[in-house]
């Protein structure tokens, strides 16, 4: 995999896979705008973005999975379904072209889907639209699972749905060795911009405390 300078996470633990429909050059530059550093690649009509667990942001900002699985995807590079590892549950996030906002699907071990509060939730129909293929009856089997490792299940999510990357949720090793696979990092100034406009709303927050 090609990389441009020395990368300070290389190695590290991959906490997700996001399945974007937008090209690689496009996806690779949106990448670039953001804070957390990953390996885009072309799969089967998709482009799959997999973050490292650790962004560019200070301290409390440094979940990469979780940073990204939270990020809105531009209209050119939609749909967006995204695979993720939080605090020991499986994150499922949707966004399409024609709606704004994230939709997610959220499962605990020995719980199965739970409904967290304030966020829009995303059924199998909408996961099954979005991959544009899918077998519902077995989407639905696996969903209901509640004894499983989260990553084995979304494996079997991705794999039920017909996307591509089912085996990187288990086992990211060889992402490096994939065709087309480029490792991408965010700018440095927009780093800046968002460790500035943290460190600005932390002030500006103790000064209304005081």
């Amino acid at each position: 995999m090609n990389s441009r300078q020395p990368h300070p996470t290389a190695g590290a633990d991959r906490s997700g896979l996001l399945l974007l429909r937008g090209g690689l050059s496009d996806v690779s530059a949106w990448v670039r705008r953001g804070i957390v550093p990953a390996a885009v690649v072309p799969m089967e009509g998709w482009t799959a973005v997999l973050p490292e667990e650790r962004s560019f942001a200070e301290p409390p900002y440094t979940n990469g999975g979780l940073l990204l699985a939270g990020r809105h995807v531009p209209r050119k590079l939609g749909p967006g379904l995204g695979f993720w590892i939080v605090e020991g549950r499986a994150v499922i996030t949707v966004q399409t072209r024609g709606r704004r906002g994230i939709r997610w699907v959220v499962w605990e071990p020995e719980r199965g889907v739970v409904t967290p509060p304030d966020l829009p939730v995303a059924g199998p129909v909408t996961l099954q639209r979005v991959a544009g293929a899918g077998r519902r009856n077995e989407l639905v089997e696996i969903l209901h699972e509640v004894y499983v490792q989260p990553d084995r299940l979304l494996a079997a999510v991705v794999a039920v749905l017909e996307l591509p990357g089912a085996k990187l949720l288990v086992d990211a090793s060889g992402v490096a060795d994939l065709p087309g696979a480029t490792s991408v990092l965010p700018a440095p100034r927009e780093v800046g911009y968002f460790n500035d406009a943290v460190r600005d709303a932390v002030t500006l927050r103790q000064e209304l405390e005081a």
